[in-house]
């Protein structure tokens, strides 16, 4: 299967809230985060470099993210893109997606789902 995530979903990161609110964002990616593991994941720009920056600063300690960070920077090193990338990547690796992660909940000392994403985005 594959999405076409357009600007709610990138690689390891979301889209800003400029309509809606927080709280239907977080609902928005928690459809996404639903399908399954592989599924094939297209976003509308390639901002996994700065977005990886990002992750690590949430989850400095996430293993997942500091071997696919070392990954896309092999990649877009040789020009190569990093779109798309597979949903269960972003499960392990996207900041946004991981607002039941206990190491993202410590980092932002909340534990609701909504409250957790708020923080994070």
């Amino acid at each position: 299967p594959m999405v076409l995530a357009g600007d709610c979903l990138f690689t390891m990161g979301c889209g800003r809230v400029f309509t809606g609110d927080f709280a239907l964002m977080q609902a928005s990616l928690q459809k996404l985060r639903s399908l399954p593991g592989e599924t094939v994941v297209y976003s509308a720009h390639e901002y996994t470099a700065s977005n990886a920056k990002f992750a690590l600063q949430v989850e400095p300690g996430n293993v997942d993210l500091q071997e696919r960070v070392e990954q896309v920077t092999r990649l877009r090193a040789q020009g190569l893109p990093t779109v798309p990338t597979l949903l269960a990547h972003e499960w392990a690796t996207n900041p946004m997606l991981r607002w039941d992660a206990p190491s993202v909940q410590a980092v932002v000392g909340k534990s609701d789902p909504v409250d957790v994403f708020t923080a994070v985005r």
